[in-house]
């Protein structure tokens, strides 16, 4: 499976609509496979991989910071504080 881009919309600490490109290609003739994140610490890191988690496995991922939580109650931390209530918060993975 390979996955070409991650879409976050106001998921931990990423505010607004945030789309991340997953394609290693370059272009036609070069490819590099691996893609890195780095990021200094409280950057969203960990938030990106449980974000892909949660788009895969739905309520049986295992996050970082679920520990003992309910599903919903586990989603309901992940919304980002500056959002406003009416705004959507979603993980999309292409």
């Amino acid at each position: 499976m390979i996955f070409l881009e991650l879409v976050l919309q106001n998921f931990g600490p990423y505010f607004g609509k945030q789309v991340i490109n997953l394609d290693p290609k370059i272009d036609k003739d070069n490819s590099c496979p691996i893609i890195l994140l780095g990021g200094m610490n409280g950057g969203g890191k960990t938030t990106l991989m449980d974000a892909i988690r949660l788009a895969l496995y739905g309520h049986r991922a295992q996050c970082s910071t679920r520990g003992n939580l309910s599903y919903s109650d586990f989603l309901s931390q992940c919304v980002n504080s500056h959002c406003h209530t009416v705004d959507k918060t979603r993980i999309e993975l292409l």
